[in-house]
This record gives C-alpha cells, structure tokens and sequence, in this order.
C-alpha cells in the first residue's frame, strides 16, 4: 500500500502562528522539509496520478512509494509549500474547497474557533452562549447540553468544543449562529487573513506546474451530516468548477476531515471521481479505490520530548502504530436523517 502523506497549512513560525489558529492545523516550512527529506530516503515520491494508475491495474511497485497531499487549499499552501516542493521537484496534490477560492473568505471551522476563543477570553459562558445563538435561530440545541469540556487548558477546550459542534450540527446551523454571534463579537481580522484561502490564479498556476488539484468539496461540510442532495451538489457542483477552471478531469476527491459512509462512497462514486482519500484505515470493501487511506501530519506528530524532529516516530506512524485499536475515532457506518439508506438515486 502507498504511503499518502497529508497537510493543512504550511506557516513561516509554528509558534506564531499557532496563537491565532488550530495549532493541529499547522506545520513550519523546516518541518515540512525534515518530512520530505525522511520520505525521500526511504520511498519514490510519485503523484497520486501514478498511484491510481497502479492501484487500478492491480500491478505492484517496484519500490516503496509515497505521496504527498495538502487539504482545503489555504494560501500560504502557495507561498510557502509550493516553491520548496518544487526545488526539491517533489510531486504533490492540493484539495481544495472551491466554494471558498478567490473570496478570501475563512473555513468555517477557523470562524468557529476564533469566535470560541474570543468567547473564552471575554469569560462569557462559551457553551450556552453557542446554543443560545442555535436556538435562536430556530434549530435544537440539545446534544451541546451533554458535553462534558475536557480538563485541559482553554486551547484544549475550545477546540474540544468546536469539534462537537461540528459533529453535532449541519454547516447550514453552524453558519447561522455563526453568523447570529458575529454580529455582536468582533474576532480580530488580522487572526483570519493568515487562515484566506488561495485565489484561482494561484490555484491555475500550480495546476501548470503538474501539481495535482483535487476537490475537497464545495464548502467543506462534513458529508455524513448533510442531507443526499447537499451531498450530491457539494459533489458535483466542485467537480464541474475545477474542470470548468483547469480545462482538466478532477479525478481525486478528499473526503473533509475524513467523514464517510456507505452512502457518502455512493455519492462519490456517481459524482464522477475516480479516486478519493481518508484519513483512517476503514475501507469499504466495496469501492476501495474511494476509501484510499492517507496519514495526516503537523508540526507535532514527530517530535521527540526535546521538540525536536524523530525518524523514529515518524517511521512509527509510518506503520500506524499509534492508531487506535478499535479502529477510527469517526464513524464510517452509521447513516443520518437524508442518509439512511446507503443509496443516492
């Protein structure tokens, strides 16, 4: 099996850049490259053209192979992952969310956590202040009453909450108490800008340079928690912008923060994709080439109790040591409202 290899963003300074961010989101241009530099020891690194191709045809590599992919296409992807990948002319792959090229316009999930934060740092009551603001506009606010906040400090929480929220919630009510929140609660603009992300220009011209660009959807909803025909549109309508704007077959889809099931992998598979990646090693035994796994990196997945960079720990997840026994943390069968019957006519 291939060794894919997966980011988020590529900063200048980790510890700057992780006071205004998701910090399991960021890896520095210096440990990018020590990563590169390990798997360029012990793998060919091909595009994921190379290894559909060999996974299609069921033929053997004749040596260890490796890919390395970047998730949701934020632009510092292009002004610092992209120039070193090509001096070392190193393939990659960017999924990008195409709702979001060009607008300069935040994940929604970098919203969410900024706002939490903000939330936090004014001492207000950040989990009955979210649900007020779901309430509000009419939606049931119920599952955050049973969550328990972690004993860890207020970064651990607050990311602890938004992953909730998200598991929880359609994007369609996150965005609505967003927006309800927003409206009284200014978060620093300066905080979003490093999190915009990349504009078409940049996106066509690493397209010419041979850099892969998948789709990542329309808007980064997680799948399993939309209905059949969001699935379907946030599908398609990535898949036709990217061939409208590149002239070129999106065949490569990942799946946003690695959320599927059976009837999400249909939906895949009638959009049109010939590939897709998670983040996990649950497959579906039916289309397997669209449950593909991929191991996702940051600046602290490798690191030693010196902070420093370990081939050790590396080669560890390399193995998927570290993994949970009982599987992944997500689950990959269970079907929501619109989602329940593993089909998509």
């Amino acid at each position: 099996m291939p060794f894919i290899v997966g980011y988020h963003r590529v900063v200048e300074n980790f510890q700057h850049s992780k006071t205004t961010t998701i910090p399991s989101m960021l890896i520095s241009m210096a440990m990018l490259e020590r990563h590169i530099d390990w798997l360029a020891r012990r793998f060919s690194i091909i595009s994921l053209d190379e290894i559909g191709l060999h996974m299609q045809s069921g033929r053997p590599f004749r040596r260890p192979v490796a890919a390395i992919t970047f998730d949701d296409g934020y632009s510092d992807i292009y002004h610092y992952a992209y120039p070193l990948l090509q001096r070392k002319g190193v393939p990659s792959a960017v999924f990008v969310v195409t709702g979001l090229i060009g607008t300069g316009r935040p994940q929604i999930f970098d919203r969410l956590y900024l706002l939490l934060r903000e939330l936090e740092r004014y001492r207000l009551p950040v989990t009955n202040t979210f649900a007020e603001a779901l309430r509000s506009n009419g939606f049931d606010a119920s599952p955050l009453e049973r969550w328990i906040p972690p004993y860890a400090g207020s970064d651990a929480r607050t990311f602890g909450l938004m992953t909730s929220i998200l598991n929880a919630f359609s994007q369609g009510q996150i965005e609505a108490a967003l927006a309800s929140l927003e409206q009284h609660l200014i978060v620093p603009k300066h905080d979003l800008v490093e999190a915009s992300p990349m504009t078409w220009e940049m996106v066509q011209t690493m397209h010419q340079a041979g850099v892969i660009i998948g789709s990542h959807t329309a808007s980064h909803c997680l799948l399993p928690s939309e209905t059949s025909e969001t699935v379907r549109s946030e599908l398609v309508e990535s898949r036709q912008t990217l061939e409208g704007r590149l002239g070129a077959p999106a065949k490569h889809f990942a799946y946003p923060d690695g959320r599927f099931n059976p009837a999400v992998v249909n939906a895949v598979h009638s959009a049109g994709y010939e590939f897709a990646y998670v983040i996990c090693r649950q497959l579906d035994s039916r289309l397997p080439l669209l449950t593909i796994p991929r191991k996702m990196f940051w600046e602290g997945s490798c690191v030693n109790a010196l902070g420093r960079f370990s081939s050790s720990i590396m080669n560890c997840h390399r193995h998927w040591v570290f993994e949970r026994r009982q599987g992944c943390e997500h689950d990959h069968q269970t079907m929501r409202p619109g989602l329940n019957n593993g089909t998509f006519a």
